[in-house]
Formats: structure tokens, C-alpha cells, sequence
């Protein structure tokens, strides 16, 4: 049993996801202590070594879709999220489907 494991039945369960660029995204769920931290989870869950672009990616942390740091304490059932960088800015990319699909009407024969 690890620093960070509980015998079975104590302590908290989180989950921990990650989804490369190319591949399966992947899932692990561990048994940490009451009160570890987001970066506590992470070294359990052995998503580093799996992945070994995770050294070298600017990876932003969330728990329920809130942005956290590694130090933030956890919560029993909390889902830690290991996100990629954006590689389009989310507002650019809608102005850019915006505008193929006004230029897919303008170019459509009308009746």
C-alpha cells in the first residue's frame, strides 16, 4: 500500500481523468486520506507515468468544472480534470463555424 492508499473502506474515493490528444481518454479512480490534495491525487493515480506529455504541457487543473491548483483539498468523490491546452481560442472557432455556415446558406440555391 502507497503513502497516499487508505485500507479499503477509509478515507475518501476521487477520480482522476485525463484525455490525451490522441488516444483513450483515461479514468482512475483512488483511495486517498481524508484532506490529501489534487496533486496527491494525481501522483496515485500513476496518470504521469501513462503519460509521460504531461511533463511538458501546460495542464490546468478542475474539480466540478472549477479551475483548482494542485494544492486544493479534496473532497470525498471529487473528479479531478487534467486539461490540455486549447489549441483555438473557443470564441474564434465559433465565429469561424459562424461563418461557413452563413456562406453554406448564401451559396444554397433557393427555391
Amino acid at each position: 500500500m502507497g503513502p497516499a492508499e487508505t485500507p479499503q473502506g477509509r478515507g475518501m474515493r476521487v477520480a482522476v481523468f485525463y484525455a490525451p490528444e490522441s488516444g483513450e481518454p483515461d479514468l482512475r479512480a483512488v483511495r486517498l486520506p481524508s484532506g490529501a490534495t489534487a496533486e496527491q491525487a494525481v501522483q496515485a493515480s500513476g496518470l504521469r507515468a501513462a503519460h509521460p506529455e504531461l511533463a511538458s504541457l501546460d495542464v490546468r487543473w478542475g474539480v466540478d468544472g472549477q479551475r483548482v491548483q494542485p494544492h486544493h483539498t479534496l473532497r470525498d468523490g471529487d473528479r479531478i480534470d487534467l486539461c490540455r491546452p486549447l489549441q483555438v481560442d473557443p470564441m474564434s472557432a465559433r465565429r469561424q463555424r459562424a461563418a461557413a455556415a452563413k456562406k453554406a446558406l448564401a451559396s444554397k440555391p433557393r427555391r
